[in-house]
């Protein structure tokens, strides 16, 4: 499956915050997707030409699900002037993750990050009738809410809730957890919760 995402994040201290900020504006949210764990491993070439051309290439693991995820994304490709991140996702499922990742090191593929999150989804419905998918993550770094539609109608909404850029965030988990741990004054550590084995699988 292939298609054009445009999504942007939303930090806050809880979930409540994060849900009842959306609730103040007079969305609609519709459970979709229960609280589930996820755990994605991030995967690039040995000269680390993914990450050089701004793609990525992640399994992700799931524990409410037997399947793997293999998502392709490729560079931002925003129109001029964007505030949303826009790139192209291509995915496909796997039935054994485990497989999957020892196949890419096969293929010359190295891990390079992971980081791990429990995330519930829910479908979002604006006022105005703009719908799209919100997803609530909580992370070892905190609680995030990240909005996701065609860039046209995020747009929209950011206008609708009177977001400016300073509002929401654009880079991914991995960004983030770089600049945190570069803050820090540390090499870049793996964004991952102390679970019990077996977790995640």
């Amino acid at each position: 499956m292939s298609h054009i995402e445009a999504e942007i994040k939303l930090a806050g201290e809880t979930f409540d915050e994060l849900y009842q900020r959306l609730i103040a504006a007079g969305c609609t949210l519709e459970l979709v997707t229960p609280r589930h764990f996820e755990d994605n491993w991030l995967f690039d070439t040995p000269t680390r030409s993914l990450l050089a051309s701004r793609q990525a290439l992640r399994v992700r693991l799931r524990d409410d699900l037997p399947q793997a995820t293999l998502t392709h994304k490729g560079p931002p490709a925003g129109t001029s002037g964007s505030q949303a991140k826009v790139r192209e996702e291509i995915e496909l499922t796997a039935s054994d993750g485990r497989a999957l990742m020892r196949l890419l090191e096969r293929l010359g593929f190295e891990k390079v990050f992971r980081y791990q999150k429990f995330r519930t989804t829910y479908r979002l419905t604006h006022p105005s009738g703009l719908t799209l998918w919100a997803m609530f993550d909580e992370t070892p770094i905190g609680w995030f809410l990240e909005l996701e539609a065609d860039e046209a109608t995020l747009e929209r909404l950011v206008a609708q809730l009177g977001l400016g850029p300073g509002d929401y965030l654009t880079d991914a988990y991995p960004r983030l957890q770089a600049e945190r741990c570069r803050a820090a004054g540390r090499p870049l550590e793996d964004m991952t919760f102390t679970l019990p084995t077996g977790n995640g699988r």
